[in-house]
C-alpha cells in the first residue's frame, strides 16, 4: 500500500520541469529593431528595464535577458524615431505547458517562479508610422 503511494507522489513531484528538460533555459535573445515609415534599422538609442535590471543599448541589437515572470520595458529614442516604447510580456514555453499536461502542477509552481517556464519573444520592432527628419 505504501508503494503505490510513493511511486505515485514521486511521479507527480517528479513530472519533467523545464529547468530539468530544458538545457538552458535561464535567458532570452531578443533582437531589438527600430523603423519608421519604410526606413528599416533606424539608429537609436534604448533602455530595458525589468526585474530589478536594466540596460543600455544601441539598435538594432540582440539583447540577454535573464527569463523571468516580471514584465520588460523597452523605450527607444532617435533622431529620426523619436521616442517609442513598448513592454514586453514573458509567456509560457514548452516545458511550462509539458508539466500542466503531464500533470506537475508543482514543477510548474517553481518553473514560473523561478522564469524557468517562460521566454519573452525573440523579436521586437519599435515602429512608427513617419519619421522625423
Amino acid at each position: 500500500m505504501l508503494r503505490p503511494t510513493l511511486l505515485t507522489l514521486s511521479c507527480l513531484f517528479l513530472s519533467g520541469c523545464a529547468s530539468v528538460v530544458l538545457p538552458d533555459n535561464r535567458h532570452s535573445q531578443i533582437l531589438v529593431t527600430t523603423s519608421c515609415g519604410p526606413v528599416q534599422n533606424v539608429g537609436a538609442r534604448c533602455t530595458m528595464v525589468g526585474g530589478g535590471s536594466s540596460t543600455s543599448f544601441d539598435t538594432p541589437a540582440e539583447v540577454r535577458v535573464p527569463n523571468s515572470w516580471n514584465l520588460l520595458s523597452l523605450e527607444c529614442r532617435g533622431e529620426m524615431l523619436g521616442t517609442v516604447s513598448t513592454v514586453i510580456m514573458p509567456k509560457p514555453n514548452l516545458g511550462l505547458v509539458g508539466n500542466l499536461l503531464i500533470g506537475g502542477a508543482p514543477g510548474a509552481v517553481v518553473d514560473t517562479a523561478t522564469g524557468r517556464g517562460l521566454n519573452y519573444d525573440r523579436t521586437v520592432n519599435l515602429h512608427r508610422q513617419q519619421c522625423f527628419r
